[in-house]
Order: structure tokens, then C-alpha cells, then sequence
């Protein structure tokens, strides 16, 4: 939001203070500011002056040669404009200014020289495009530059909305002068709401039907109105603020947004088929012209404005193209309303139509303003061209003319919450000062909380320590230790463990955690699970892509995955989430369930399937040092199936029995849906098992005395069909209970022509540790030849 202290200084004097303190106090006691401009400072140099001389450029047929005057100086120009003559008064740009990026020089055009240059009014900025130098009426003062011709010298405040949208009583310039006026101790020009307007009697046939739909609603008939551009005033307050200019009319309402926050809108009476209003709510597939020249269809349940049975705006948000006021226009309704923030929020959801009213709507008004600011818009409709309209008596209601927002609080209850012995003069003079009315009895205060901002913003007793706190400053308030006793925490097992498990995957091993939402869409949640009723549905609908709770991690990895893939030859992935599951129990609450998920992309070619298997094995060799590395090395590896991997590539990791992880390679249908170019490898760890046999299991010593002796091993390639799991023959070894026997795992696996088609060469490697005596030969053909035997007997071929 933009903020003009010219206009801010109508209000209150701020320039009575200096303004690095202005800027200082509504950063530490308002909200953020961010940026500080002076509006148009390249044009201070632009210049007003009367042409006195023009001559045709002796050495240029197209050039003019022109003497200026700004009434005690004389500028020789040279020129190109076609449209000026002797006694015109036009823009000098003079040299240094700088234009378009362009810096204006005292330089010579064909051998004559020129002390500057006119300009258009697409070069001041005034209009898109323009024909000609810009010329003035003939009673403009000489010698001014323009920006205060057009009353351009200004500073311009840009505030951080995020910082006020719970104070929708700041979205103005009087409401902003306000609390600086109070914050500063500066008096405060009320007058805004204090517009003096006599209305013609009688309602000039306009009739409001009252209804719920809205807090206030009222309409009045305004007669002989004369359409034309607004006073250089309102126009250049309007365009410092970043609204255009449009007419005489219209421009008083966007005026009234940035004066006062109370939106209003003005209807063209002929353009209008009833004399009747109501605020309604719109049926599906209802529709009308728009402002944006849009027709958009409505869904249920917006707000509308009707006219008879036509509605003519979206209540709130924006007004109606059939009805808008027109050059034409000689008699208005003007709308003066207070809607329902919650419907005016649901209306900007469902349109994705966002306007400076809709953002004011939606933080809260109060109804009180509704009538005054008709009053302070005749004013200035009479002010800005039309001095002879006539304004008949409003027609509406107000539903909450009465309410009123009362707190009751205490001394004590305020110096706890701050930290400070704040006295009681002290609280009732911050609190005044800010509008507030305080009764006091001893200790116990009484609050009654201005209208500006008892709606949605200050409600309970912690906001009155708010204010007070923000206007003393929150510096001055002396920092303390916590008096408190120091305890030991409670510890949290789960917590610890997925510290050890992020710790491992991004220090260790060097995997790079992400975050993903916990929303996802319907396809995303049928990846894991093909029901749809295991799905949580998000009651405040949005967008069909984060319609649901995510009951899987998997898709947001492949999504990150899928950004990553041409940017990185190495993408591995870990996230740490939960997802949620209704598991069909009706209203009861859905199960949460926490996760550890992992994605490695492979770095070769997808036809490669010798180099990913590679990989998947290096990526199973990871979690198994994980587990060893959290103390679990009672681990096993099994063979299982899942409809998103690979048939012939999917593992799940037990522990005393207890599924813990699952792992395997993406199944292609599945990678070209999320449109991934690399194998992906993927694995899940269930965190809430894992932590139980942890604490179980992770604390038992598992430690071996190391041998005296030194270790052996032994390799042993087997020939077998390119489907044949691995794990069969490692299996099978592990039941010769053979005593030396450490471990045994996969070295390499082998494809090619020498293997013959749909073989594979698998290389075993058998660790071997003795702890009473140094391997001998003999026992190592032993070991050897029983392997062999075995691996014959059951059908496996020596390589």
C-alpha cells in the first residue's frame, strides 16, 4: 500500500516533527516499511516557460529555433515539434535532467545551440503516447517546475501489507494520520467525517430491501452530475497512490478507498432497470459484464448487488460494466456498504478477482463510517465539477449500529504481560490517546474499544497489552531472565531417532533433505493406495491439486526429482513427513503416520539395467549401514512386490520380524507419468516401527571382541537366468551354518554376449573370520569346494 505524507500532513502535522523520527516510530510502533521515495524528483528540473521567438533552423528543414523565457530567464531551444507557436507555455526539460534513462544536454543541434528540450506528456509521464509538446493553459505561472505545477512534491510511503492485515483501520490515509497523530501526540484533523451535506428530501423512488447478507447496506439518488476530469488535486494524489484517473465521479470514489478505507461505488440511474437494491446471494451459472470487461460464471453462494431481479456488481469486489457511469452520465445512485468479510474472502476465492476494495472488505469494517463517508462523498463530487448536484436522502439499514466491544482488565493482569510497572495514568493515557475510553476502579479497568477497531482486531484483554506496548515501545521494556526452575527435559524417542536418520542421510552418506506440502491431488493419491476412500479430502476447498492430504511421500520427491533431473547428474533426495489416512472411519479422525522417504536418480541410461541394478544395490548397502550405524544389525533383506516398483527389483528390510522398510526401483508406467527421464530408486523407512524396535533393540551392545587372527574371503561367480533373484543363493549359504562365515553379499553383477543372452554373472563375496586359529589352505579349499557343491546341488552353474 502507498501512502502520500503531503496527504497524511492534511491530517495531522507531521511535519512539525523531524522525519527520520516519522519513519523510526512506524517501524517500531506501526508496521514495516518498504520504501521511501520522492515522487517524480527528475521532473524538480522540468520547467515552465512562455515561448517568445520562433524561427525556421537555418541548416535543418524539420528544426525550429525557438527562444523561451521562464520570466527572468531566456533558453535558446531547439526543436522538432510542429505543434507549437509564440506565446504557448510548454515543459523544459533543463540539461542534466534525465528522461526515459536519457540525460537532457546543453548541446548543438546542426550548428545551433539548444539549452534543453520540451517535452510531451508521454515523457512526463502523463500519457502512453502523445503527438506534440505538451502545452499549458495560458494562465500557468512561469518559472515552477512541474512537479509542482502538478502538485507532484511529495514522499511516498510503500507499507508492508503482510504488517497490517489485521489493522484494516490503517488501509487510509486519515486512518494512518490517526495513529501517528496518537503515537507522535500530535493533534488530529477530524474533519473527513465531519462533511456538513444537507439532503434533498424524499428517497427519489429508491427503495432497499434489508436482509442478512450484509452488516450495513444504503444507496442514495445524486442529480445533475457533469462528467469531466477531476482537479489536478484529486488526480495527482490518485496517481501517487497508483490509481489511474478516469472522470470527475469515479474518481471521488477510488479518492474516498485512499482517504477514508470505506469503499463506494456509483451507479449510472439510466443505465439501471429498477429503483430497488438488495444484496443477494448468486445462483450457479448466473453472470453479468464486469468492470475488466469479463462475463464470468458465477458458482453458489457469492455475493451480489441486485437491481430488481439484474444483479449489478460483485458485492465487495466489483461493479457491473452495464451500469457503470458513462461520459454521457447526468444522474448517479451512489452505494455506500459494509459486507461480511467472510463473503467478500469466499467471492475473491472463487472469481480470482482481487480489486483495492475487495482487499479493504476483507479485513473487517465497521458499519459506523457508511453514512458519513456519503456525506464526505458529496462533498468532494461538489468540490471536483459538479458544485450544482442535488442528493437526495440515503435508503438502507445498518445491523450493527449498536455493537459495541467492552474489556475488562486489571493493573496487574497488564504489568505480568509486559514485563513492566507500568502506572495507571500511564495505561489510561496510551489507551486514550488511541481511542479508547477507560473507566477506572483502582485497579480494575473498564475499555471500551473505538469502532475502527473492534471488529476481528482488538477483543480481548492481551490486545490492550499490545497497544500499550507497541506505543512505549517494545525497547524500553527490560530484558530478564526467566525465573524458573531448570528440569531435565522429557525426552522423545521418536525425535531423537529422526535427528540420528537426518543426520546419517545428509552428513554421511550426503543425501540432500527436501520439503514438500502435505497436500496433494487425486492422482497423487492413488500412487500407493487405489482407493480413493483412504484419502483425506481438505474441508476449505482449493485447487484440485491440493484438494487432498497426502498419503504418500513418493509423489513430492518424484516432483522435486523431476525439477532436478536435467540440472544435476547426482539427485538424491530425503524428506522426513507425514501423511494421513482415513482408512474408511467415517467421522472418526484419520490416522497419522510418520515416514522417512528416499529418491536416488540413476546416473546412467535407462536401458542400462546392469549399471541401475548396480545402484539399487548401493542404495540397499546405504540402508543397511544405516541400521547398522543406529546399532541394528540383526536386519533382514526379503523379496516383495508393489504395483509402483519394478516387478523384479523390490525389497522390504525386517527387523525381529517387523516390516520396517521398503525399497525398489520405480516401475516405468509410473516414471513416465511424472515425466522423469532417469531410473528412480525408491525407498521408505516407517519411522513409528523403526523407533519401537530402537529402543527395543538400539541400546543392547552388539559388540564382538575383533580376532587375533586375520580375515579371509573368498569370491564365487555363478552363472543364472537375468530374472533369478540374488538373494536365493546368499539365502542358501547362510543355512551351511558354516562357522567362519561373517557375510556374504553381491560384488557384481555381470551381463553381456559372453554370458549369453538373458544370463546374468553374479559375484559373491564370502567375509570369513576365525577367532581361535589363522586360516590355512586347506580350510580355504574346504570352505570353497563345499560352496561349489552346494551351488551345483542346487542348480547353479559355476562361471
Amino acid at each position: 500500500m502507498k501512502l502520500s505524507v503531503d496527504w497524511l500532513n492534511e491530517f495531522t502535522p507531521l511535519s512539525q516533527i523531524p522525519f527520520e523520527k516519522v519513519l523510526e516510530k512506524i517501524n517500531t510502533s506501526i508496521c514495516e516499511i518498504d520504501d521511501v521515495e520522492e515522487f517524480k524528483v527528475h521532473l524538480s528540473s522540468v520547467i515552465t516557460v512562455k515561448i517568445k521567438s520562433l524561427e525556421k533552423h537555418p541548416n535543418a528543414e524539420k528544426l525550429q529555433t525557438t527562444i523561451a523565457t521562464d520570466g527572468s530567464k531566456e533558453y535558446q531551444i531547439v526543436t522538432a515539434a510542429t505543434n507549437v507557436k509564440v506565446g504557448d507555455i510548454v515543459p523544459l526539460a533543463l540539461p542534466g535532467t534525465k528522461l526515459d534513462g536519457k540525460e537532457i544536454l546543453d548541446s548543438e543541434l546542426r550548428g545551433v545551440r539548444s539549452q534543453g528540450m520540451y517535452c510531451s506528456e508521454k515523457e512526463l509521464g502523463l500519457a502512453l503516447e502523445s503527438s506534440g509538446v505538451l502545452i499549458f493553459p495560458a494562465d500557468t505561472s512561469l518559472g515552477i517546475s512541474v512537479r509542482k505545477l502538478f502538485l507532484w512534491e511529495d514522499t511516498i510511503l510503500t507499507i508492508d501489507n503482510k504488517s497490517i492485515t489485521h489493522r484494516p483501520d490503517l488501509w487510509n490515509h486519515f486512518g494512518f494520520a490517526r495513529e501517528l497523530a496518537s503515537q507522535l501526540q500530535l493533534p488530529l484533523n477530524d474533519f473527513p467525517f465531519q462533511a456538513d451535506t444537507k439532503w434533498e428530501s424524499g428517497n427519489e423512488g429508491l427503495t432497499v430491501e434489508k436482509t442478512d447478507n450484509a452488516h450495513a447496506y444504503y444507496v442514495c439518488s445524486i442529480q445533475n452530475v457533469n462528467i469531466t476530469p477531476s482537479n489536478t488535486k484529486i488526480k495527482s494524489r490518485l496517481e501517487k497512490c497508483g490509481i489511474r484517473s478516469i472522470n470527475n465521479v469515479v474518481d471521488v470514489s477510488n479518492y474516498l478507498l485512499l482517504e477514508l478505507g470505506q469503499p463506494t461505488h456509483f451507479f449510472d440511474r439510466e443505465r439501471l432497470k429498477s429503483t430497488s437494491f438488495s444484496v443477494v446471494k448468486s445462483k450457479d451459472g448466473d453472470s453479468f459484464p464486469l468492470l475488466d470487461d469479463t462475463t464470468p460464471k458465477l458458482q453458489k453462494d457469492l455475493l451480489l448487488i441486485q437491481n430488481g431481479k439484474d444483479p449489478v456488481a460483485l458485492a465487495g469486489v466489483m461493479g457491473g460494466k452495464d451500469s457503470a457511469v458513462i461520459d454521457s452520465t447526468k444522474n448517479i445512485v451512489m452505494e455506500s456498504a459494509v459486507f461480511k468479510r467472510e463473503d467478500v474472502r469466499y467471492t475473491i476465492r472463487k472469481t480470482n478477482i482481487r480489486t483495492e476494495s475487495a482487499v479493504r472488505y476483507e479485513k473487517g469494517l465497521d458499519s459506523y463510517t457508511c453514512l458519513p463517508v456519503m456525506k464526505r462523498a458529496v462533498q468532494l463530487l461538489k468540490e471536483n465539477g459538479n458544485p450544482n448536484i442535488k442528493v437526495y436522502e440515503p435508503q438502507g439499514f445498518n445491523q450493527t449500529e449498536s455493537k459495541s466491544v467492552t474489556i475488562q482488565t486489571n493493573l496487574t493482569f497488564l504489568r505480568h504481560k509486559l514485563g513492566k510497572n507500568i502506572s495507571q495514568t500511564e495505561v489510561t493515557e496510551i489507551l486514550n490517546r488511541l481511542g479508547f475510553k477507560v473507566t477506572n476502579k483502582e485497579e480494575e479497568l473498564t475499555v471500551l474499544v473505538p469502532k475502527y477497531r473492534q471488529n476481528y482486531d482488538v477483543t480481548i484483554p492481551e490486545d490492550l497489552v499490545e497497544e500499550i506496548g507497541r506505543t512505549i515501545g517494545y525497547a524500553s521494556i527490560k530484558t530478564e531472565a526467566l525465573s524458573m526452575a531448570v528440569e531435565t527435559p522429557i525426552r522423545n524417542p521418536l525425535r531423537e531417532l529422526e535427528r540420528r536418520v537426518k543426520n546419517f542421510l545428509a552428513l554421511e552418506v550426503g543425501f540432500n533433505e527436501v520439503y514438500n506440502y502435505s497436500f496433494a491431488s487425486p492422482t497423487d493419491s492413488k500412487f500407493e493406495f487405489k482407493e480413493e476412500s483412504s484419502s483425506l479430502k481438505i474441508a476449505n476447498e482449493m485447487p484440485e491439486e491440493y484438494s487432498l492430504l497426502r498419503n504418500s511421500l513418493f509423489p513430492g520427491l518424484l516432483k522435486q526429482a523431476k525439477l532436478n533431473q536435467d540440472r544435476f547428474e547426482s539427485v538424491n533426495l530425503f524428506e522426513l513427513g507425514r501423511t494421513y489416512h482415513k482408512e474408511e472411519k467415517g467421522p472418526e479422525l484419520a490416522e497419522e503416520r510418520r515416514w522417512v522417504s528416499i529418491l536416488s536418480l540413476s546416473k546412467n541410461k535407462p536401458n542400462d539395467l546392469t549399471a541401475v541394478e548396480l545402484e539399487f544395490l548401493q542404495i540397499r548397502e546405504t540402508i543397511s549401514e544405516l541400521f547398522q550405524y543406529l546399532n541394528l544389525p540383526k536386519f533382514e533383506w526379503a523379496k516383495t512386490n508393489r504395483n509402483y516398483l519394478h516387478p523384479n527389483a523390490g525389497l522390504v528390510l525386517s527387523y525381529d520380524g517387523t516390516e520396517i522398510v521398503e525399497l525398489g526401483i520405480l516401475h516405468t508406467r509410473y516414471a513416465d507419468e511424472y515425466d522423469l527421464k532417469r531410473r528412480a530408486i525408491l525407498s521408505k523407512i516407517n519411522m513409528e516401527k523403526l523407533v519401537e524396535v530402537w529402543e527395543k533393540y538400539g541400546r543392547n551392545s552388539h559388540f564382538v571382541p575383533p580376532s587375533n587372527f586375520p580375515q579371509g574371503q573368498l569370491d564365487l561367480s555363478l552363472l543364472m537366468n537375468a530374472k533369478d533373484s540374488t538373494e536365493s543363493f546368499a539365502n542358501l549359504v547362510q543355512t551351511m551354518k558354516i562357522p567362519e562365515l561373517e557375510s556374504v553379499f553381491v560384488q557384481t553383477i555381470f551381463k553381456g554376449e559372453t554370458v549369453g543372452e538373458g544370463k546374468k554373472s553374479v559375484t559373491y563375496r564370502f567375509k570369513l573370520m576365525s577367532y581361535d586359529k589363522t586360516f590355512t589352505q586347506e580350510r580355504f579349499k574346504e570352505l570353497s569346494d563345499s560352496l561349489v557343491e552346494t551351488a551345483k546341488a542346487n542348480g547353479y552353474n559355476l562361471r
